[in-house]
């Protein structure tokens, strides 16, 4: 048998039947730009969205760094900057601490000097803004946007002066003697860590004596290739540069496991996004196709064969995406560069474009290839379908919904025909709630990512006020500068919900090695070791606990800070117990292991108490990491007890600081009020969290903007492919709506089927959504709360779609209807 080649034959009908069928193409074409279009925006925009949270937890953090190196000799920072993972490893030294402005007292500015490596790629990555030049000269001063704000400074400018008190942290400078110098401000940064740090020259480092090598100054910052490593990395970087005793090489040993759960989550979101728009051009093309079968038996009647017709139908699905794929990438690329960059910039003029926009080529050929892809196998089996179907059944052949029972419509009621519409077509009934499933379950997930990602939920987390008042005179003359009159006066300001003291007095502890002699020999073999000999210290202590260096600060706190640590702690702790005085919980500042110490009773006399040479005792109930008092002992772990109780010892303590909650947290005008209480005071410092908010409002915009994008661009996906399905299944229905009408039913009747019908696909769409969407959300919000967020669903976004999906699935059926079936019942009968 002679093979025929009749391929130019079969390309000739299919251009013939291409170009017959504009109306079906367009509308084909339509559905392939319009997904190509909606993934490449997601893929887009979701890594703009991905890369603006990267970068402000970069600019919480301060520096850009992957490892950090305590103390580095100058003999590791070679070995290490010559290692072939390592892309950058800069030195940073803390070496003075300004605390004093002119006559402002401030909030320890930490002064650094950084090399040029450390400068250049891991602290300006870090900025979100910096003017001016890093120091060179020895007066010179480069200062944050928050230490500035400090000292009241609002309009800096290079090259003004400004006179600081300082002390340097040279060994030799034990007593902490502050010298008076004045500066010249050579530039200014901004960053969201919150600290007032300054930075200094190379020449104002050499003179301070502080060395990079001393414990707790001098840090390496080590950058790598790769920001993904594993614990043996670590282990050889140890054996490399042979650590020091007191030396440690801080890394996220997670990072690995960390990296994988992150990845497996938006994989998984991003599986669902394809699913999505996977469902839509599949329902698209089995519409098309299904619809011309027909005229398929008609080919095949003189002679087509299933494999001639089925390379047919795939020409024409290839020449649609011809068309349809590059006007969606195009389309994709103008919104993503454009559109929504402008909506960003209508919002924040001062955004930087590149700071955000993510255009990846990668992204675009991924949207293209998806797009091709499943046009191909969206096309497939409705070819198949129309290729194995014979040519008497295919001329026979009507688009149905489903089989339906004939001669009960009359019977029945509306409300049972629209439950029997929605389960006879299987088929239908899949695809659309498949393609309603997957799109609100993504945007329920996407919700709860932005909310997570939320710089007031951040807020909300990290602060548990909303304003603390600080008396910077605590470790000094001690002034009474947060009085009573001063705490009462905040109180009576409307919009203040709370106000909570902290009193704290130093304590001295005598020797008792039943209770801390495990935490001292831990002590001593840290990297925070007193120094000296053990043995000769602890004796020196025994002998003269006051004069030691192991003293300690009482922390007196109120019922709500207590509440609030015994909730961290599990409620393990008895309230009326430590009212009462009888039980103290102990800060962990130094993350030492003190052994056995809880049941255990400490004693501790009060210097500046009611009974100084009194001996009190309190029994150790917990250990906790979270005190709310910020100034410091001696070596011994912080002692917190109840306020009343501090009040017996103390008469009338010393309050360090008081942290104000308000009825509407952020409130500008409740914030002001409070402030002015303390207006003129120049030894009061104060952490804002309403100023951390505004600090972080510009990424803050960028984020919701780029996260609500993408959820918005899968709930409109979600109704396209409705009103796509729904579309084509009222025209399906033809005949059937005219039986219905010829029968009695009236077209008012049918519309209110309609409704009933899409109610009935809203409302189980949305409870399988929720069901599904919930328990993957709260597994997305915990692969991701790097912040320690109480997760919660955010609902009234959700309540909205919710609205919006019900109202569209009970409006669109019924108006197609009314737009649609406007011949007469005999003209439908005849179609």
């Amino acid at each position: 048998m002679t093979k025929i080649n009749n391929r130019k034959v079969i390309s000739q009908i299919a251009a013939t039947t291409y170009k017959a069928n504009k109306k079906r193409n367009v509308l084909t074409i339509f559905a392939i730009i319009l997904t190509t279009f909606l993934i490449g925006v997601v893929f887009a925009v979701g890594m703009s969205y991905w890369n603006t949270i990267s970068l402000r937890q970069m600019r919480m953090s301060g520096m850009d760094y992957d490892i950090e190196l305590t103390e580095p000799e100058q003999s590791q920072v070679k070995i290490i900057r010559a290692m072939d993972k390592v892309e950058a490893a800069g030195v940073t030294v803390k070496c003075a601490i300004a605390e004093k402005y002119e006559d402002k007292e401030l909030d320890k500015v930490q002064l650094y000097w950084m090399d040029q490596t450390a400068w250049e790629k891991q602290c300006i990555p870090a900025l979100e803004s910096h003017e001016g030049t890093y120091p060179k000269k020895k007066s010179e001063i480069m200062l944050s946007t928050d230490a500035l704000h400090a000292m009241g400074i609002t309009n800096p400018k290079p090259g003004m002066a400004i006179t600081l008190e300082y002390f340097t942290l040279s060994d030799e400078n034990e007593t902490q003697e502050s010298e008076q110098e004045e500066f010249i401000l050579s530039g200014w940064f901004r960053d969201y860590s919150g600290r007032s740090r300054g930075l200094v020259s190379r020449e104002f480092y050499d003179r301070s004596g502080a060395s990079q090598t001393d414990l707790t100054q001098g840090e390496l910052l080590i950058t790598l290739k790769s920001p993904i490593y594993s614990k043996k990395d670590i282990v050889d970087m140890q054996n490399s540069i042979s650590l020091g005793k007191m030396q440690s090489l801080l890394a996220d040993y997670d990072t690995i496991s960390n990296f994988l759960k992150t990845a497996a989550i938006l994989l998984g979101i991003m599986a669902m996004i394809l699913l999505s728009g996977y469902l839509f051009i599949y329902n698209m093309l089995y519409i098309s196709i299904s619809k011309d079968i027909r005229y398929y038996g008609q080919l095949k009647t003189i002679g087509m064969t299933s494999g001639q017709m089925k390379r047919m139908i795939t020409k024409e699905v290839v020449w649609n995406c011809a068309i349809g794929i590059p006007l969606g990438l195009l389309l994709s690329l103008i919104v993503s560069k454009g559109v929504i960059l402008q909506i960003l910039q209508i919002v924040n003029p001062t955004l930087d474009p590149a700071e955000i926009t993510v255009i990846k080529p990668w992204i675009y050929l991924l949207a293209a290839a998806f797009a091709f892809l499943t046009n191909q196998a969206g096309s497939r089996k409705p070819a198949k379908i129309a290729g194995d179907c014979s040519p008497v059944e295919a001329m026979r052949y009507i688009p149905e919904s489903g089989k339906r029972k004939k001669g009960r419509e009359r019977d029945a009621g509306i409300g049972a025909m629209a439950v029997r519409n929605i389960t006879r077509d299987k088929k239908q009934a899949v695809v659309i709630y498949a393609s309603f499933i997957v799109a609100v379950t993504v945007f329920l997930i996407m919700n709860v990512v932005v909310k997570e990602n939320d710089a007031k939920s951040i807020l909300n987390a990290t602060y548990n006020y909303d304003i603390r008042f600080k008396n910077e005179t605590t470790l000094d003359d001690q002034k009474p500068l947060l009085t009573k009159e001063k705490i009462q006066a905040i109180c009576k300001i409307s919009g203040v919900k709370s106000v909570e003291s902290v009193t704290s007095t130093e304590a001295v502890v005598p020797y008792q090695k039943e209770v801390y002699g495990e935490f001292y020999k831990e002590l001593y073999q840290s990297r925070y070791t007193p120094g000296g000999d053990y043995e000769e210290d602890m004796e020196s202590y025994q002998n003269n606990p006051a004069g030691s260096r192991f003293t300690t600060r009482l922390v007196g706190i109120d019922q709500t800070e207590f509440q609030r640590i015994n909730k961290e702690l599990g409620n393990v702790l008895d309230e009326e117990e430590f009212r009462e005085g009888k039980i103290t919980i102990l800060e962990d500042f130094l993350q030492i292991d003190m052994g056995d110490v809880i049941g255990k009773t400490v004693a501790f006399t009060l210097p500046d108490g009611l009974r100084p040479s009194q001996e009190e005792k309190v029994r150790i109930a917990a250990i906790s990491q979270d005190s709310p008092a910020y100034f410091a002992g001696g070596y011994n772990p912080v002692m917190m007890v109840s306020q009343e109780y501090m009040n017996t010892l103390m008469g009338e303590p010393f309050c360090e600081l008081i942290q104000v909650t308000y009825d509407e947290t952020f409130s500008g005008k409740t914030e002001k009020e409070v402030k002015q209480v303390f207006e003129g005071e120049k030894q009061i410092t104060y952490d804002s969290k309403l100023e951390r908010y505004s600090e972080m409002k510009r990424t803050e915009i960028q984020v919701k903007v780029l996260g609500n994008s993408v959820a918005a661009i899968m709930a409109l996906l979600a109704a396209l492919n409705y009103f796509n399905m729904m579309a084509a299944s009222v025209q399906n229905r033809s005949r059937e709506f005219a039986t219905l009408e010829s029968i009695g039913m009236t077209s008012g009747q049918i519309r209110k089927m309609l409704v009933l019908e899409g109610s009935g696909y809203a409302v189980v769409s949305i409870i399988i959504s929720v069901i599904l969407g919930l328990p993957l959300s709260h597994a997305v919000f915990e692969g991701m709360n790097i912040y320690r967020i109480d997760y919660s669903m955010p609902w009234p976004g959700n309540l909205l779609l919710f609205a919006g999906i019900l109202i569209l699935c009970m409006t669109v059926p019924a108006a197609i209807y009314q737009r649609t079936q406007k011949n007469s019942i005999i003209e439908r009968l005849l179609c």
